[in-house]
């Protein structure tokens, strides 16, 4: 469970996991060098509850998601499955139950997820919130079984990280992580195109089992992911060095272009117009029929005569 400054979120999180019908795991709560007064009262709250299967450590530095998941892969040698909750989000008292008994009865299964339900801050839900994730993720069109890791990621982005129980052997074999990305995002697709790369399936359970908190502090809302240049060049990267075949090439073709525009529209906004005509050039090269390809190009090459 990787943390950082979110000491009252994280003491709900670990009481989610304390009801757990299951109860053979063990917890890591990994503090991302949070200020000190967080740091002291996670560990404070830890140490209080005395219960042998949870414990604290504090990272050395702030090594992002990727800093932080590497620590817990190494950190999980000898164990069977393994999964990185956010310290913001929760789990229901049956599933890690589900996932366990789902992944024995299904050797050919690398993970298991369930659907969430979006809550806010005061863990009230927003039927709104969750309805728009479960479409956004195809959710509402699978049912119950197995499914392939790369064509849904590159779909619906279908799997999250957080909650999601890894078989461990898969995540070794595949290699977690390509070793040249660090930081937060775009962790998640790394681990998942990974295990895509493998052709590996994962298990989906049709039902509502955890809270995933939507609040101000989230990743999501504060990275802008699309106008951040660290996390766009990073997925570029990702997807630049994989190629496919059949569908889930066009897939990877469309995001790539979508990359490069949204690379082409930072520099725009930057004032570099020769790196951004460079951009939205190898998205057009990328994807020649792309109306939205052509349309950004024409918008960067009028702002430029104008300028």
């Amino acid at each position: 469970m990787p943390t950082y400054n979110r000491p009252d979120m994280v003491r709900e999180t670990v009481d989610s996991l304390r009801k757990s019908e299951f109860s053979d795991f063990r917890v890591v709560v990994s503090d991302n060098r949070s200020e000190t007064s967080a740091q002291e009262s996670v560990k404070a709250f830890i140490d209080s509850l005395g219960d042998p299967r949870f414990s604290f450590v504090v990272q050395p530095e702030n090594g992002g998601e990727y800093g932080q998941g590497r620590f817990f892969m190494k950190d999980s040698e000898g164990c069977q499955l393994f999964a990185i909750l956010h310290d913001d989000d929760l789990l229901d008292p049956g599933y890690l139950g589900r996932a366990v008994d789902r992944l024995r009865e299904h050797d050919d299964a690398a993970l298991f997820i369930a659907n969430p339900r979006l809550v806010d801050e005061a863990l009230q839900v927003s039927e709104a919130l969750t309805a728009e994730y479960l479409q956004e993720h195809g959710r509402g069109e699978r049912q119950t079984g197995l499914f392939p890791i790369l064509e849904t990621l590159l779909d619906t982005g279908f799997t999250p990280i957080s909650g999601t129980v890894f078989r461990r052997k898969n995540l070794v074999q595949s290699g977690f992580v390509d070793s040249d990305c660090v930081g937060n995002f775009p962790f998640e697709l790394n681990v998942m195109l990974r295990l895509g790369d493998l052709s590996c399936k994962g298990w989906f359970e049709d039902e509502t089992l955890l809270s995933v908190r939507y609040h101000k502090g989230s990743l999501r809302n504060t990275l802008g992911l699309m106008s951040n240049t660290a996390v766009v060049s990073t997925m570029l990267k990702l997807l630049d060095r994989r190629r496919y075949t059949g569908a889930p090439e066009a897939r990877r073709k469309v995001l790539v272009a979508r990359l490069h525009r949204a690379m082409a529209e930072i520099h725009a906004k930057d004032g570099a117009l020769a790196e951004a005509k460079a951009a939205i050039k190898s998205a057009i090269s990328t994807r020649p029929k792309s109306a939205n390809a052509w349309k950004t190009c024409f918008k960067i090459y009028l702002e430029g005569a104008r300028g």
